[in-house]
């Protein structure tokens, strides 16, 4: 998948999701502070994002992101790691398994 079409991706999301025109996203928009979002906010923009990735977003990286250009670099990062076959976080076997977190 392309930048763009990542970008696009997430921008329908966050549009339809959090009720946001489409004016209010730039690379440099940050999620909280200009959107204000919260964590469980956050936590349903992962869960959209894991239908786009097919793997399990790495928590720890996702605390990491803050504004729309990182997000779209998060996304593009976990769909290649879920290209070159990695294993999910919390799965350094690559067992898979399930969610009994």
């Amino acid at each position: 998948m392309k930048r763009e079409e990542i970008t696009e991706k997430l921008s329908d999301i966050l549009i339809e999701t959090f009720e946001l025109e489409p004016g209010d996203l730039s690379p440099e928009t940050n999620l909280y502070e200009d959107l204000g979002l919260d964590s469980i906010d956050a936590v349903d923009l992962f869960v959209q994002i894991r239908d786009i990735t097919n793997r399990r977003p790495d928590p720890a990286k996702a605390k990491e992101v803050r504004t729309f250009d990182e997000l779209i670099g998060f996304v593009e990062e976990e769909l290649a790691l879920a290209a070159a076959g990695a294993p999910e976080p919390g799965d350094p076997e690559g067992l898979g398994g399930g969610d009994d977190e």
